[in-house]
């Protein structure tokens, strides 16, 4: 059997599995845990600078969410056709979110079996040597690579990431700042990072199409409901253990279309191979709805029972979030859409869904008398995506579960 307990706050809520399921365990030891990750995908020539990507420079930027002292980075030629040559790869902390100046006091080569350079076959991944490199939770790092001549005409990163990626002729990794530089705003071939921490450290990993990913966030404000709740989770002395990173995808779908292959697809890839990865929020399935010709809520079902499965099998803990309104979204909304999105919902929040629990991100976002609908105070302004606001909500309700978790496992 299984007991609910409703969270106080924003009427997030955590239900309890005490079940006798078999289920994997997760012993606690000292290793790597993923601290950001950003999903790869094809990149396409929206996507793609003018320069290119041959001989050129190019600074990212990302926001780790727990500190260390050594780390590493993986980096990705998953959709590449051809190999990736990396002539050096930089590490450093970036001054300020949004601007290319690094802390030029920090800046570390990043090494692959001693070597500076090196070159990624096609279709594979490669993480580099651990690194001496000391960080503190939420610091704002930058990875500067130099690419090499023989680049693939199809580029792997993440489409889209709400934040600023700058490109320069030439080889200026250990550039203190840039100057005319072009602009982009998706992740070029580094895909994750990783942290060496204690044991009893634990990774989330927040699964999800655009409205994990931060779409109508703040640009470089790193503002979306993974950065919120691993904010939040930084100001608890008694989660400050916990990691989080986002696998999401804007426009990816649960179960079939979308951009990517599809969350079912991609599950052990971007949830069940992430390091040190102990809970997943799967909060996915928003574009399977809008294409439906009847109810597919049984589909949906089956679906995430086999990400809970594959989880509990592991030792991961799953939790729902329940797919947010869109009633004001002409693409989305219909009645059978509705019912989809209704009836998913109530199964997710039911003693027989199997998740571990839920957070109620659609009853955050809603009308409590217009369930069916983004509250305007957290609209983006397409009735579909939240905006800041709405992903602040958001933030804290997962938070609260998450502080729930660690209330009973004490």
């Amino acid at each position: 059997m299984k007991k609910k307990i409703i969270a106080a706050a924003l009427c997030a809520a955590l239900i309890l599995s005490t079940g006798c399921e078999k289920r994997g365990k997760i012993e606690p030891e000292d290793g790597w845990y993923a601290t950001w990750a950003a999903a790869s995908i094809d990149i396409t020539a929206e996507e793609t600078p003018r320069r290119g990507f041959k001989n050129v420079t190019c600074r990212q930027q990302f926001r780790v969410s727990l500190g260390g002292e050594k780390i590493r980075l993986t980096f990705s030629n998953e959709y590449g056709a051809s190999p990736l040559e990396i002539s050096g790869i930089r590490l450093a902390k970036l001054k300020n979110s949004g601007s290319p100046e690094i802390d030029i006091a920090t800046d570390t080569a990043v090494t692959f079996g001693g070597a500076e350079s090196v070159t990624i076959p096609a279709g594979e991944t490669l993480t580099s040597d651990e690194i001496a490199f000391s960080f503190d939770s939420l610091d704002f790092l930058s990875v500067t690579m130099a690419l090499g001549e023989n680049v693939p005409a199809t580029a792997t990163g993440h489409r889209e990431a709400d934040c600023t990626s700058w490109f320069v002729e030439g080889n200026r990794i250990s550039d203190e700042t840039f100057d005319s530089v072009e602009l982009a705003w998706s992740y070029y071939f580094l895909c994750r990072a990783d942290v060496w921490a204690p044991a009893g450290t634990e990774t989330v990993v927040c699964f999800g199409d655009s409205i994990t990913d931060g779409a109508c966030s703040t640009f470089n404000g790193f503002d979306s409901w993974p950065d919120n709740l691993s904010y939040a989770l930084r100001q608890n002395p008694e989660t400050q253990h916990i990691s989080v990173v986002n696998t999401a995808i804007a426009g990816g779908a649960l179960m079939s279309g979308g951009w990517g292959e599809p969350g079912i697809k991609r599950f052990e890839r971007d949830v069940l191979n992430i390091p040190g990865v102990h809970h997943v929020i799967i909060l996915l399935g928003t574009n399977d709805i809008p294409g439906a010709q009847y109810d597919t809520s049984e589909e949906f079902i089956e679906t995430y029972s086999k990400m809970i499965k594959m989880c509990h099998e592991k030792g991961i803990s799953v939790y729902a979030g329940t797919i947010t309104p869109f009633g004001n979204s002409e693409m989305w909304y219909s009645e059978l859409h509705e019912k989809i999105r209704k009836t998913v919902n109530e199964w997710m929040m039911s003693d027989e869904s199997g998740f571990d629990g839920y957070i109620d991100f659609a009853g955050v976002t809603c009308y409590a008398e217009k369930p069916q609908t983004l509250q305007t105070l957290y609209d983006s302004g397409d009735g579909l995506h939240p905006n800041a606001n709405g992903y602040d909500v958001m933030g804290k309700a997962a938070a609260e579960v998450m502080e729930e978790r660690l209330k009973r496992e004490e």
